[in-house]
């Protein structure tokens, strides 16, 4: 196994965490990059006791993952680090996640690709499935199996975005794309920044030998025989408020548009009717689309 570089800052961002799911996580980065920030939004409680390599930072208030990942990502660069890594705070990555993932980006430049970012594989902590990556360079929506591309020996792909946590950004990148959007506070954050990055010429890649382990939303809806993810409804107020701000603009690929409009409304109807609390799920669906539609941003109120 190659050995990590060991000049690498990590950025996790919490709000009311886990603490031994925490625990969990600095323990996995300890070995493997130099310095862990910690960016807490707001949390009731918040104690850790004396960790090395640690630099936590209390927010007052709530302010979003993307306003707390832009507090870490500049003070990672203030302390002179040029490659970052985000995560959340349940997230578990493989102990050699960060090596791996820095010698996939190695491959991907090597192969002449403007690399924007390299995410690993998330793996789901209830059922083992592995994430599926998004392709629409040829104006389709393509999905990668990484399994499949592993199997014909590839070990990354171009994609146009990736799951925020366990994300490897490089002070380059950043320079060219710039930071996370504020306004959209959570959800597609990520999703936002990796259509930005494709316009302006950089790829997210996928990187098929690094490994994190991940909750995905909370418990299962368990319909005609499929699991289907769910989230609070809060949280899909703040999807379908984003989601159909990113329809109004112009670099976000058309057919992942048309694509997730159909999925997104199907499921609008979905959890309306079999999600309880259902009409919470309802109101937040409705408020969330009418606040996209009028460019409402910042804290769900």
């Amino acid at each position: 196994m190659l050995k990590c570089r060991n000049d690498v800052a990590a950025i996790i961002v919490t709000h009311n965490p886990n603490r031994q799911e925490l625990l969990n996580l600095i323990d996995k980065l300890t070995d493997q990059v130099s310095l862990i920030h910690i960016i807490d939004n707001g949390s009731v409680k918040f104690a850790l006791g004396e960790l090395k390599k640690i630099n936590l930072t209390l927010l007052p208030s709530n302010m979003g993952i993307a306003h707390a990942q832009n507090i870490g990502l500049n003070m990672a660069i203030n302390n002179g680090f040029t490659d970052f890594v985000l995560f959340d705070q349940d997230s578990l990555p493989s102990d050699s996640m960060i090596s791996d993932l820095l010698v996939t980006r190695t491959r991907a430049l090597e192969a002449e690709v403007n690399v924007a970012a390299v995410g690993p594989v998330h793996i789901d902590q209830d059922n083992f499935s592995e994430s599926i990556f998004i392709d629409t360079s040829n104006k389709t929506l393509k999905k990668i199996l990484p399994s499949r591309d592993r199997q014909a020996g590839r070990h990354f792909a171009k994609c146009d975005f990736l799951i925020a946590s366990g994300c490897l950004i490089s002070k380059d990148s950043l320079d060219i794309v710039g930071y996370m959007e504020d306004d959209l506070f959570i959800d597609c954050v990520d999703i936002e920044w990796g259509f930005r990055a494709l316009d302006k010429g950089l790829h997210c890649i996928a990187a098929f030998d690094a490994k994190m382990y991940h909750k995905i939303g909370e418990a299962p809806l368990k319909l005609f025989g499929r699991d289907l993810t769910t989230h609070s409804p809060v949280r899909h107020y703040y999807f379908y408020r984003n989601f159909y701000q990113l329809l109004k603009r112009s670099y976000v690929p058309y057919c992942w548009k048309r694509h997730t409009f159909i999925k997104s409304t199907v499921q609008a109807f979905v959890f309306s009717s079999f999600l309880s609390p259902r009409f919470e799920h309802f109101k937040c669906i409705v408020k969330g689309i009418l606040h996209g539609l009028m460019n409402k941003n910042g804290k769900y109120e």
